[in-house]
């Protein structure tokens, strides 16, 4: 025999406690979620505002970094840079005459004039790559103390070019030359 089963319910019986017990978790699960997004914005807006205030910082320090770029800018377009330019190049001169070793160059000319020629006067002029042009004055005892004189100077490595100017017999049978040389000292020193 079977069992009878009465069935007294009007409708039928449904089991929501899964439905119920889903819908519990999603509201602790979004709850949950909430809350996180809020401590999330809290610690952003806490954590940034230190970064916006560095920021602000930067700007600042930029902003015045620019503005003292800009005074120097105005200040340097205030340079006369031809004035400039010319007392270096004054200085540097200077420098390179007061540099210059004349007992070595007079030990080279006492080494290179020949015997019977005697040197009167020398004057130099520096150039800017460290050559330096001597205008000499000398006095020969005899004619041939010109082209001595110029082969003597054109076979030491320390000068060159040399030429006469001019050439002039006194009374007393000497002979007066004016050449210019080209002198490379040991110790070059530019002018820039």
């Amino acid at each position: 025999m079977k069992p009878i089963h009465l069935n007294l319910a009007s409708r039928p019986f449904r089991d929501y406690r899964p439905v119920y017990a889903a819908v519990v978790v999603m509201a602790l699960l979004t709850a949950f979620l909430a809350l996180n997004n809020v401590d999330t914005l809290l610690r952003y807006r806490t954590e940034t505002k230190t970064t916006r205030a560095d920021i602000s910082q930067l700007e600042q320090q930029t902003a015045d970094e620019r503005h003292k770029a800009d005074i120097l800018t105005q200040r340097l377009r205030g340079i006369d840079l031809k004035l400039l330019s010319t007392q270096t190049e004054f200085a540097n001169a200077q420098l390179a005459e007061r540099a210059f070793s004349w007992s070595e160059l007079l030990d080279r000319l006492e080494r290179v004039l020949p015997d019977d020629v005697r040197l009167q006067s020398v004057s130099p002029t520096f150039d800017k790559d460290g050559l330096v042009h001597l205008a000499m004055m000398c006095v020969a005892k005899s004619g041939t103390g010109l082209s001595a004189t110029i082969n003597h100077f054109n076979g030491d490595a320390h000068f060159a070019n040399a030429f006469p100017s001019s050439e002039a017999v006194e009374p007393t049978g000497e002979h007066r030359i004016t050449l210019s040389v080209d002198y490379h000292p040991t110790i070059t020193r530019s002018i820039e």
